[in-house]
């Protein structure tokens, strides 16, 4: 049998589109890769005479939601370390990590098919790792980072924050109850296929 009878006529073609499908292979992958990043988070159940910080958030929508004060780990930081930076950056106060709480999931499929998300692939898939905590001090700064969509930080009771809407999903309605619970837990995994929530 020749090589011409499979299209290729020399060996030196044949080796050329190994190698350009080797490079297509690759760059498949490494897409692949990109998009799967997994996005670490550090939020706050930051409590004081029965009170929660929270952050009240509107949504490109004008719908209100709140959440956790806290944000994304970086590089060669540890999950308490980026905790104590942004409760700082976003809301002014110094916090002490207590203990872990919880762990959440959010993963949100529709950025994975929109050409617009293309620069946001690392919040596609975000691990959320809760922490109970509370304040080192009476005194507060001025907040140096806003969250996305972040309106202001306020003080709420603890019961009132169980009938909020929050994010991640899965504390809603449990706010009090992962605030006593000793023990740590994963709350599972919300996926999204739209960000259309309301």
């Amino acid at each position: 049998m020749k090589t011409e009878d499979f299209g290729v006529h020399s060996e030196g073609e044949a080796a050329a589109r190994n190698a350009m499908a080797f490079r297509k292979q690759r760059k498949h992958l490494e897409r692949q890769v990109t998009s799967m990043a997994i996005r670490n988070s550090s939020k706050a159940l930051l409590v004081s005479e029965g009170r929660i910080l929270v952050n009240r958030c509107v949504s490109r929508t004008g719908d209100i939601y709140y959440d956790l004060p806290g944000g994304g780990q970086h590089d060669f930081e540890t999950m308490e370390e980026a905790l104590v930076r942004e409760v700082l950056e976003e809301t002014g106060y110094h916090v002490r990590v207590l203990r872990f709480v919880a762990l959440a999931e959010e993963i949100n499929d529709y950025m994975l098919h929109d050409p617009a998300m293309e620069a946001y692939r690392e919040y596609a898939h975000r691990a959320v790792h809760i922490f109970l905590a509370e304040l080192t001090g009476e005194r507060r700064e001025k907040p140096t980072e806003a969250d996305f969509q972040q309106e202001e930080s306020l003080w709420l009771p603890v019961r009132e924050a169980d009938g909020l809407m929050f994010f991640p999903v899965q504390i809603n309605g449990r706010i009090s109850e992962l605030i006593q619970d000793e023990i740590p837990r994963y709350l599972g995994c919300r996926r999204w296929d739209s960000d259309v929530w309301s």
